[in-house]
This record gives structure tokens, sequence and C-alpha cells, in this order.
């Protein structure tokens, strides 16, 4: 399925406007031939079409018949990102087995999110899928054996990073002089009330002889579909686990569907199909169908998802070019029951670790710490980084 130029919407303006609309699709498009998928191809300039794959980290998911058919100078530069790709897939993967065994020594068993486990599970091969950290969940009651544990091996809290976490923040990220970031995370996302106890639908995977537990593909589908949205699908990779995940034969899509019906992402579901279905020419399982939810909110979020991944903007982008009303009002709408829009509604306006140390509030003034936020986040909206 083709994708044309009125279904990636422009909005770059000046006598440029079509040029550069032109450009920006003729790249989606490239990328998702070389990929494998049907696609119109015309080569465009090797540098851009790099920077588009290196920004979407898709170069491990190329398919080496179609880079083996371009031009030697396009042939050079594609394996330059396939290796780099594959040589940070391998590091991450060293790392996620040292991390999984130190925890294991001391009794601890991290959930691995996305990263190696996530490539083995969903390709079947660690080069397929690169990044730029380790995610790991873990109990909160555990974090001060996870830290020392993490102390131990060399790694501290990076800057601009709070101990103890405020309540709306969900993850801790620790760095390292030679090794790959750690994400430690207390749930799952943002938002404390989507997809709780991930504990229950776990699976054992093989990461290169170390046992590595991660999310059952009917509970991860569901955590990918509502990460990628709280990052309005604007990246390549992440609707390729999904799209991956959906094709493992052992997917009961009976059990996602509930799952998806039972997490409160059944609009969520709906965005991420539409742009499945467009991008990969996807054919919704009869399960899926009946579940997802199509509203004016999902299809807003299909349009934005486009232009991000067409311009390859990043989070701050996407949010400057919304603005801050209606990327919180979108948010909110997103969610499938009054109950989860409050609370989502909360979450917008619960102090960050950010929030606290842009301004230390006495105790007794601790309750308008929400102004603060919307505040630091009207100011971010200006332009200005605070």
């Amino acid at each position: 399925m083709a994708i044309s130029h009125s279904q990636c919407t422009a909005s770059a303006s000046g006598q440029n406007a079509d040029d550069l609309h032109g450009d920006h699709v003729q790249l989606l498009q490239a990328t998702l031939w070389l990929m494998g998928f049907e696609q119109p191809f015309s080569a465009p300039a090797v540098p851009a079409l790099c920077q588009f794959i290196r920004h979407h980290g898709v170069a491990g998911l190329m398919q080496p018949n179609r880079v083996k058919s371009q031009a030697p100078v396009c042939l050079a530069a594609l394996n330059a990102e396939r290796q780099r790709i594959a040589i940070r897939a391998l590091a991450l993967g060293a790392g996620l087995k040292r991390l999984v065994t130190g925890f294991a020594a001391r009794g601890l068993q991290p959930l691995a999110l996305k990263g190696p486990a996530l490539a083995v599970q969903a390709y079947g091969n660690l080069g397929a899928r690169g990044g730029v950290d380790l995610d790991v969940l873990l109990p909160t009651e555990q974090w001060p054996e996870a830290l020392a544990i993490l102390q131990d091996m060399g790694y501290h809290v990076a800057p601009g990073q709070q101990w103890p976490l405020p309540d709306a923040t969900h993850e801790l990220v620790l760095a390292h002089g030679q090794l790959p970031r750690i994400e430690l995370h207390r749930r799952l996302l943002r938002h404390q009330h989507l997809l709780h106890a991930p504990q229950r639908m776990t699976q054992v995977l093989d990461l290169q002889g170390t046992e590595v537990t991660c999310l059952a593909p009917a509970y991860a589908l569901p955590y990918l579909i509502a990460h990628a949205n709280q990052h309005c699908f604007r990246r390549l990779i992440w609707l390729m686990d999904i799209h991956a995940l959906l094709q493992c034969p052992d997917l009961d899509l009976e059990l996602l569907a509930s799952q998806v019906k039972r997490s409160g992402t059944c609009a969520m579901l709906d965005t991420c199909l539409s742009l499945l279905t467009l991008l990969f020419g996807l054919k919704v399982p009869a399960p899926l169908q009946q579940v997802r939810r199509p509203c004016r909110a999902s299809r807003e979020m299909v349009e934005l998802a486009l232009d991000a991944l067409r311009r390859s903007l990043s989070d701050d982008q996407v949010a400057m070019g919304q603005g801050l009303f209606k990327r919180v009002s979108l948010d909110i709408a997103l969610q499938d029951t009054l109950a989860a829009r409050w609370q989502a509604l909360v979450g917008w306006l619960s102090p960050t670790a950010k929030d606290l140390q842009w301004l230390a509030l006495p105790r007794g003034l601790s309750f308008l710490y929400p102004f603060v936020r919307l505040l630091r986040l009207a100011l971010r909206q200006r332009g200005h980084e605070v």
C-alpha cells in the first residue's frame, strides 16, 4: 500500500513547502521499501536517507536483497548503518546480560522492557534492533537493593535526576562511563492508571545463554501501543515492533483483545492499527477490529503521527507544533473512560523531579506545585528551556 501525499499532511511553510513535503514523503517511502514493504521507490539523497533511517532506528530491519540492489555509494552507506545498529545492539545485549546476572545473584528478577529482549522476542535476532539504553522494571521495594548493585557496577544517578522519585516520575536514569545507560522503571508508563501488575504476564527468553524475563506478547502489545502513543507514534521502530509481535504464530488474539480492553487502550489501538494498515498494509485481525475505538482523537493522532514520522520530529518538536492545550487535551481524549481521563489530567498536573528542582517551595506551599508544572510547560512551549 503506497502512501500518498494527501495521507501525509504537509505542515511546511514558504515557497519550497511542496518540495520539502515531497522529499519527506520520498524518504519515508524509500525506507519502507528497503524494509520489504510495497512502496514506490525513487532513490533520495544518500545522506538524507541514512539520517532518516538512523532517526527511526530501522537499519537492522532493511532487507539485504533490496539493499544490495542500490548503487555502490548508497549500498556502502546503508551497510554502514546496518553495522552501526548491530554493534549497538550487541553492546546493549551484553549490558542486559550483565545486569540480569548481577541482579539474579542477589535474588532480584528484573523485567526487561523493549531493547534486546524485544529484539529477540519480535524478530528472533538481537541485531535487528538497536537503542540507546536498557529499560528494566522492578518493584519499588526492591530499588534500594538494585541501586546498591548498580552502584557496585559503576553506575550513578544521571545529572538532572532526583532520588527518591516524585509520584509523577516513573523512571530513574543511571549513567556509566563505558556501559549503556539504564532506565530503572517502577511502573510501565507515565500514567499510573494504565497497565497494572505486569509481572502476571511474562515469558522467559534465552539471550545468548542468559534467561531474561520480559512481557508476554499479549501484554507487551498494549504496553508498546501505549508507550508509542505517549510519544505520538513518531518513530518507525516502535510501529515495527508492534507489527512484528502481531505476526507471532502463537499470539492469542482473543487474549490480546481482552488485555487491550482491560488496559484502557482501545482508542490508542485504533490509532496504531490505522498506522499499521497505512504504512505496512496490515490486515487487522477480527478480535482487534472488534475492540478498537475509532474516535476523533484517534484520527487526529494518526495525522500527527504521520507528520512526525515523515519529518523525523523529536518529542519536543511534536509538542511545540501541537501546543500545550492540544497536547494535553488529545492525550486525555484518547483515554477510554471518564475515570481514566480524570486520572490522565491529574497525571499531567503532578509535579516531576524537574518541577521540584526548578522551584523549591516550603512544605506548607507544596499544594502549589501543579501551578509550577503548568508554568514550566507553558514556558517550554514558548521555547524557553526550563
